[in-house]
C-alpha cells in the first residue's frame, strides 16, 4: 500500500490524466497545487483526495495505460528531506473516487 507522507512535508502535488484512444494536450497537462499558496481550503480537498485515492493506487509505472484505459497519476513532491524527494502512484480511471476526479477538474477550470 501507499504511504502518503503529511501534506505539512510536501510542497507540490501534482495531478495528471493519462491514456485513452486521442491524445489531448489539454486533458494532458498536469495539474500541479504549489501547497504553500494554497488556502486551507483546498489544502483539505487536496487532502480529502489524497486520502480517498490511496486505497486505488497501483506503483507508477513509466509506461502509458493503454489504448482505451486512463489513469489518474498523482505525485506529492516533498521539501528537501533524508527520505525520498516524491511519491508518485496511479489510480485507474474507473476506480478513482469522486474526490480526486473533482480536484483534477475544477483545477483545469482555475487555469
Amino acid at each position: 500500500m501507499i504511504q502518503l507522507p503529511p501534506l505539512n512535508e510536501a510542497t507540490i502535488v501534482r495531478v495528471t490524466r493519462e491514456g485513452g484512444i486521442a491524445y489531448m494536450p489539454g486533458l494532458a497537462r498536469p495539474r500541479s497545487f504549489q501547497l504553500g499558496d494554497c488556502t486551507e481550503e483546498l489544502r483539505q480537498q487536496i487532502d480529502d483526495a489524497l486520502q480517498s485515492a490511496v486505497p486505488h493506487a497501483e506503483e507508477s509505472s513509466a509506461t502509458s495505460p493503454g489504448g482505451d484505459q486512463r489513469v489518474y497519476r498523482v505525485e506529492v513532491v516533498m521539501e528537501n528531506t533524508a527520505t525520498a524527494n516524491s511519491v508518485s502512484f496511479d489510480v485507474p480511471e474507473t476506480e478513482a473516487p469522486a474526490a480526486l476526479v473533482h480536484l483534477w477538474k475544477d483545477a483545469g477550470k482555475r487555469r
